[in-house]
């Protein structure tokens, strides 16, 4: 079982954490740059793509992780815990805080405006965050695997 629990942690947490960065590393220079018309119809053709598996690879390697701290001990325990703890606070920042900007972001008939342009500030910067913070969690959940 605990085999089970740390393929799952690994992989549902590997594949959140590269569709992260890639976004990061690939999507986010582009949008930064570009105009806000621009970024808005890009930025909605990304979300249609990943708005639905992230959540879901996320959630399922953390109740993987979970699962892999209750039947494992010592180390492995401790590590897996502060991974899940890291999922979970990706998790809920996402849906707090993430998710109501990227509806006001590719909400249709709304003009180009300094506050529109104030929230993709602040949705590339929690990306940043949400991308730091799933590839600790999945390093301490990589450690907690090999423990």
């Amino acid at each position: 079982m605990s085999r089970w629990m740390a393929v799952t942690m690994l992989l549902g947490g590997g594949l959140f954490a590269g569709v992260a960065v890639s976004i990061a590393y690939e999507r986010v220079p582009a949008w930064r740059s570009a105009n806000l018309s621009e970024f808005r119809s890009t930025f909605a053709h990304t979300l249609r793509r990943v708005d639905r598996l992230q959540p879901a690879l996320l959630t399922a390697c953390l109740a993987a992780t979970i699962g892999f701290a209750t039947v494992e001990g010592g180390a492995a325990r401790i590590l897996a815990l502060v991974a899940a703890a890291g999922f979970l606070a990706v998790l809920l920042g996402s849906v707090a805080w993430l998710v109501p900007l990227q509806r006001r972001l590719v909400a249709p008939g709304q003009p180009a405006t300094a506050e529109l342009e104030r929230d993709r500030t602040r949705w590339l910067r929690g990306h940043a965050v949400r991308t730091i913070i799933g590839v600790a969690a999945l390093t301490l959940a990589i450690l907690a695997a090999t423990a």
